[in-house]
């Protein structure tokens, strides 16, 4: 359900970008949609699909919320995981070495490139579904595979966790 909710809201986001306008189906899929998915999650769905694979998606969603509860600027300072994905520094060089991307900590506009979504989402993609000999490489991630591994514990916990 988290895969088809993102797949159908980014294309409806592209849709009304081009001037067409939802229809009533689309708005009850929508709300639906956003009773049974972690609030900030939909803003998300256009750079989930433009940077995950399909069958990567639904657990991107769960990792996202998990690690950072849907917050761009989420921070740990104790390994200065930053982002939505909490990626660290380390990891992120890593990445940057071999794609075009910005340095951990680089300066755009107000803000840092780890905090940016457009640029936390893809280096976790690329981690993902780049980086490994198979395209579903989500061990680091592992700490918080205890909330996004079990789909019943993941909605308990976000459910929970809504106000």
């Amino acid at each position: 359900m988290i895969t088809n909710c993102i797949l159908m809201y980014a294309a409806l986001i592209s849709n009304f970008s081009v001037g067409i306008t939802p229809n009533i189906e689309d708005m009850q899929q929508i709300t639906h949609c956003q009773n049974n998915l972690p609030i900030n999650t939909l803003q998300y769905s256009t750079l989930l699909v433009n940077n995950f694979e399909e069958k990567n998606i639904d657990t991107a969603v769960k990792v996202m919320f998990c690690e950072s509860r849907m917050k761009s600027n989420a921070y740990r300072w104790q390994a200065k995981d930053s982002g939505l994905f909490q990626i660290i520094p380390k990891t992120w060089g890593w990445v940057k070495e071999k794609y075009n991307i910005p340095y951990w900590d680089y300066p755009i506009g107000n803000n840092y490139a780890q905090f940016i979504p457009k640029y936390n989402i893809k280096v976790a993609a690329l981690l993902v579904q780049n980086m490994h000999t198979r395209s579903n490489y989500w061990k680091p991630w592992n700490s918080s595979k205890w909330c996004w591994g079990d789909d019943k514990t993941f909605e308990n916990i976000w459910r929970s966790e809504q106000y």
